[in-house]
């Protein structure tokens, strides 16, 4: 009897165990890294008039090896970014694809060691919805 409660007890532990491991699952049900290593860069309410768009950000955000975005409100047919770095070289990546509201781009690796970003510029077409502006919001991981 004391060996089945031991068991019973192993069991609901190692089970509530899996329960929390899940809610490391975003809204859109990919897993994504933990919160904590992501920092917010800057965010901008897209004009759907210009599709073309600029998120600045400030060095003393820091050096970082990954970006991604996330977007919200309104879907936004993402064409391209180009990512400008502290020396001033930059990264253009493609994406040609529509994203949801609440959906996140995939993550993007910066080439060479941690670089400094000085500003993403967006490319993107009106999505005719009538729901408002899209916010798109920069993310990066150092």
């Amino acid at each position: 009897m004391k060996a089945f409660k031991m068991l019973t007890l192993s069991l609901i532990l190692m089970l509530s165990g899996i329960s929390f491991a899940s809610q490391d699952l975003h809204e859109d049900g990919l897993r994504f890294q933990p919160k904590d290593d992501w920092v917010q860069l800057g965010s901008r309410v897209v004009n759907m008039q210009a599709e073309h768009d600029e998120i600045i950000v400030t060095v003393t955000k820091g050096a970082f090896t990954k970006l991604r975005l996330k977007v919200m409100k309104a879907p936004i047919h993402l064409l391209n970014i180009n990512i400008i770095f502290g020396n001033g070289t930059n990264k253009n990546v493609v994406f040609n694809k529509k994203f949801a509201p609440g959906t996140f781009t995939r993550i993007i690796d910066l080439p060479g060691n941690k670089r400094i970003i000085k500003k993403v510029k967006l490319n993107y077409k009106s999505v005719p919805v009538g729901k408002g502006r899209a916010v798109v919001t920069l993310f990066g991981k150092h």
